[in-house]
């Protein structure tokens, strides 16, 4: 089937043809001026040598003392701490001690009512004495075969016994006395003159708070840095512009299986009494020490797939990334472990994001700190 064409108006074609070469003309009058002056910019950006050099600034490389200081929170406890109780039931005759007060070891605290204890104290005595008669004369018969060698040996044990329920005796009237059992400061009384006690009832509690301890923990990636004697320091909130400084003494054998932390305890000294048990503090120890370790600024560490690198910039000003190990982080300074830089070397400290491996970098000047004046 043939398709028949449309009739063409002969002037209509006239009329468009010369509008569209026209139009085509002024279209690439633009575009090639415009795609000539970019590559005329882009032969300008790059300069006559290459790429222009990238503005960075560089920081020497310097070997100075560093310290590994982990902030971590702990709790004072007393060095040692006891609720007194009475070993035996009884009622309080007197109290002889003020309430805060210092006491030292076996300082008398409280005293019981003893008149029982003392009345068989001298019940006892004088059952020893009979005893110990009976045994003297019985190794006097013995001496004159007077009586058997058993009869000897039963005097011998009465007298025994009789020393062994006056020795029972003593010790139930010396625990009417109940005293300190080690220098501390007493805590409030529970109790007063009167009041009917016996073995589980609380009386005082007594702390020793000249020296306290520190109770704290470090997660199980810090163990192999936890170290006995290492130094710590302290703040708490009722003191914000003071520190304590003190001493690990203990790290636990084991890590806690629901924190996995291990446990650390620290003397801290409280001879001024400053202190308290019970207090939180904010500690601060020291896990290690470099006297002389080869630091750059924490800006200079840039990362990647590849690890942690800088950039150093050699004589001619080029750009080399460098693979590093990073070790101990302080105030802004990091330290660099092994032979990937020496003192002296250059590397850049800010704009690291700019440089890539053989760029040519132009240390720029750093800008003024804000506040100062500009040098003259």
């Amino acid at each position: 089937m043939l398709r028949r064409t449309p009739p063409t108006d002969s002037s209509t074609a006239k009329r468009r043809g010369p509008w569209r070469e026209g139009g085509a003309i002024l279209l690439l009058g633009i575009i090639l001026p415009a795609a000539f002056a970019a590559c005329e910019s882009a032969d300008t950006a790059q300069g006559p040598g290459g790429p222009r050099p990238v503005a960075v600034e560089v920081a020497d490389v310097i070997r100075e003392p560093i310290r590994d200081i982990v902030d971590l929170v702990g709790q004072l406890e007393a060095e040692e701490t006891v609720l007194i109780k009475s070993e035996t039931d009884g009622t309080i005759a007197s109290i002889e001690f003020e309430e805060g007060s210092r006491v030292a070891r076996g300082d008398l605290l409280f005293r019981l009512r003893d008149e029982q204890q003392s009345a068989a104290v001298r019940e006892t005595e004088a059952a020893l004495t009979l005893a110990r008669a009976d045994y003297d004369r019985a190794k006097t018969l013995r001496a004159r075969n007077t009586i058997s060698d058993a009869e000897l040996d039963r005097a011998r044990s009465t007298w025994e016994r009789a020393a062994a329920v006056r020795d029972l005796a003593q010790v139930e009237l010396q625990r009417t006395a109940i005293r300190a059992p080690f220098d501390g400061v007493v805590g409030a009384r529970a109790v007063a003159p009167g009041d009917r006690v016996d073995r589980n009832m609380g009386l005082v509690r007594i702390e020793s708070i000249d020296r306290l301890r520190l109770v704290f923990s470090i997660p199980e990636i810090g163990i192999g840095l936890a170290s006995e004697g290492a130094p710590v320091v302290i703040r708490v909130a009722p003191y914000p512009e003071r520190s304590f400084s003190g001493e690990v003494y203990f790290i636990g054998p084991s890590l806690d299986a629901s924190t996995r932390r291990l446990p650390i305890k620290a003397w801290i000294d409280n001879s001024d009494g400053v202190l308290r048990p019970g207090l939180f503090a904010n500690i601060r120890v020291e896990i290690a020490h470099r006297e002389a370790a080869t630091t750059v600024p924490e800006t200079a560490v840039a990362y990647d797939t590849r690890g942690p690198h800088v950039w150093r910039v050699g004589d001619d000003g080029v750009a080399q990334r460098v693979a590093v190990d990073i070790g101990i982080r302080d105030h802004g300074r990091v330290e660099i472990t092994g032979d990937a830089l020496a003192e002296g070397d250059r590397v850049v400290s800010a704009g690291t994001h700019k440089v890539f491996d053989g760029a040519t970098v132009r240390a720029a000047e750093a800008p003024p700190v804000v506040g100062e004046a500009p040098p003259s």
